[in-house]
């Protein structure tokens, strides 16, 4: 857990170079991270209600947001949108599905995070790593830092939450098309005696968890997000921020 809390990143994206596979200009091993922040970017243009989405979207040509719409930028069906949005009582219903229940919007108070809706229509991976501009390359997830949507926490704070509800995150790693493993988390879990909810950002450390758990990460180059549902008001979103894979590459 702490691990992801040192890589903080305060730019859009950063590259760290942890160490070198081999002594020369060729071959090197990194970390990098996604924190979604806009500060070095123009796409004031592509942003409605405090809400972008694009079919693509990367700040760093290796890690990449999807999004089922029509065109490149219209008609949002599924998947991934950058959100501004802070959670509040004062936001739409219809909002409040892309909004963090954190009310300091992204994590550690930060402007932007990714919200993600789970629909009939999304796109064929979540998440694709450009690996392909490499000769050879080796990807493995770190983790992220995630968080119900203010839609859902506003169900655990109404008391519309029934006992054996609950909203569950699967992580799917794939390569090459085939699933590599897959991780679990509960968002909203009302199976036991105590309703627990992650309304607050959440660190949460796969490597550590697969380590632990004797689960091989394996490497991958896409991401599928599954979200299991029980209950009926519950809705199939979460929150996410600070993204972190670890790469081998040989270029």
């Amino acid at each position: 857990m702490r691990y992801l809390t040192r890589l903080f990143l305060v730019t859009a994206v950063l590259t760290i170079f942890a160490s070198c596979v081999e002594q020369n200009d060729s071959s090197a091993t990194f970390t990098q991270g996604v924190s979604f922040e806009m500060s070095d970017h123009d796409f004031s243009q592509y942003f409605t209600d405090s809400l972008m989405f694009v079919k693509t979207f990367s700040l760093d040509q290796l890690i990449y947001f999807n999004a089922s719409c029509d065109g490149s930028n219209e008609g949002f069906k599924g998947g991934s949108k950058i959100s501004a949005l802070k959670g509040g009582k004062d936001t739409p219903e219809d909002l409040s599905v892309f909004a963090s229940a954190d009310e300091g919007a992204g994590y550690s108070s930060s402007l932007y995070y990714l919200a993600f809706l789970q629909t009939a229509h999304m796109p064929d991976s979540d998440i694709s790593l450009e690996l392909a501009q490499y000769k050879q390359a080796e990807s493995k997830i770190i983790g992220f830092v995630l968080c119900n949507s203010l839609y859902n926490s506003r169900l655990v704070e109404q008391g519309l939450v029934a006992p054996g509800d609950y909203l569950r995150l699967k992580v799917e790693l794939y390569r090459s098309g085939s699933l590599v493993s897959t991780f679990s988390k509960d968002l909203v879990d009302y199976t036991g005696a105590e309703l627990m909810a992650l309304n607050e950002w959440t660190e949460w450390d796969i490597s550590e968890e697969g380590s632990k758990n004797g689960v091989a990460l394996g490497t991958f180059d896409s991401i599928k997000f599954r979200l299991e549902v029980k209950g009926n008001n519950l809705k199939p979103c979460f929150c996410m921020d600070n993204f972190f894979v670890q790469c081998s590459v040989t270029y």
